[in-house]
């Protein structure tokens, strides 16, 4: 569930254990979500769930005028003809009630066999020659490509398109085997370069999707959190969107150039463009190192959520009563309507 209660952060240079160790500042059991900014908030009300969010300094319509019509006296004035407005195209209609779940499988220089995964397509997506964005979303260790679909991620789209607080989105659920759980991290031999340079080139060539930084999310539970930061926080350019979900941060666990806590602790201004979600459960052993991530960001003046909440634990039961914040974090910014979507007809944007 969406937190009722929403607690905004005005004065970042408050440190995020007190939210656990101090008084509570909201009624028991109430999640705390955090919006930690690197300026000052706008004063504007909160968004609600399901409403979208604009991206920042887009141009508005100019107010209609007549600047630059300059009004001339005629001899012999004609009648000015009337333009006849040409019919506005008849809005696509989805007849189907819901997507479906494919297995798709990308052949892998990198790990020598396939890597097989699950897709979530959101209805008539076959039907409406719209490119439709995408998020990849990443397992935890022990799990498998199935771990979004056992939370219930392929429903949660159903009903939050079906009620319109969901975008039409696709959902890339790859299996990330042996070499996910690895911390080596040779350039040519990881599971970014599987990601990067195998899976997004042959996904974008099979399938009508968004193919380019606006159109792309990845996200992650616990070391599939890991994960997504460590290649989202190296290509900012690749990606609009990052999430981790009970992160599995860990000082040593890979190198400075790939480590989550090293990416966030180094000054780059890229990173501002990427909007950023954190949660875990108060008692997640995770919590630590997530909260230092959290430090890091801010001190460099990277605004991004964070979510903490009072009860739950590193399991099924936490994630599942969270997917559809996950879902609708990551759709905020892209259109509910089909029809704003690019065209399949031409190239991605």
């Amino acid at each position: 569930m969406i937190p009722k209660k929403h607690l905004l952060l005005t004065t970042v240079a408050l440190t995020l254990a007190l939210l656990v160790a101090c008084e509570p500042l909201a009624p028991a059991q109430t999640p705390v979500y955090i919006v930690v900014t690197g300026e000052t908030p706008p004063t504007s009300p909160p968004l609600t769930e399901g409403t979208p969010i604009a991206a920042a300094n887009t141009p508005q319509p100019a107010a209609p005028g007549v600047a630059g019509v300059v009004n001339t006296l005629a001899p012999s004035p004609t009648p000015t003809p009337v333009a006849t407005a040409l019919p506005s195209p008849t809005p696509f209609k989805c007849a189907e009630a819901s997507g479906r779940v494919i297995q798709y499988s990308v052949p892998s220089a990198v790990t020598g066999a396939e890597v097989v995964n699950y897709i979530y397509l959101p209805p008539c997506f076959y039907d409406s020659l719209q490119r439709y964005p995408y998020v990849i979303l990443l397992h935890g260790t022990g799990y498998d490509n199935g771990m979004w679909v056992d939370l219930g991620a392929p429903s949660v789209m159903d009903q939050g398109i079906a009620n319109g607080t969901l975008p039409p989105m696709v959902l890339i659920m790859p299996d990330g085997g042996l070499l996910a759980e690895l911390n080596d991290q040779p350039d040519d031999a990881s599971f970014e370069t599987v990601i990067l340079s195998e899976l997004i080139p042959s996904l974008e060539r099979d399938f009508c999707l968004w193919g380019s930084r606006e159109g792309r999310a990845i996200g992650g539970i616990s070391r599939g959190g890991f994960w997504a930061f460590s290649i989202a926080l190296r290509h900012p350019d690749v990606f609009s969107a990052v999430g981790g979900h009970s992160p599995h941060f860990e000082p040593d666990n890979a190198g400075p150039d790939f480590n989550p806590l090293d990416l966030a602790a180094r000054p780059n201004p890229a990173l501002s463009a990427l909007r950023i979600y954190l949660d875990h459960s108060a008692n997640d052993y995770v919590a630590a190192n997530v909260r230092r991530l959290s430090d890091l960001l801010r001190q460099n003046g990277i605004a991004h959520d964070y979510f903490i909440d009072p009860v739950g634990d590193h399991d099924m039961t936490y994630w599942t009563s969270h997917v559809a914040e996950y879902l609708s974090f990551y759709g905020q910014r892209w259109p509910h309507d089909i029809a704003a979507l690019p065209s399949c007809l031409e190239p991605s944007p």
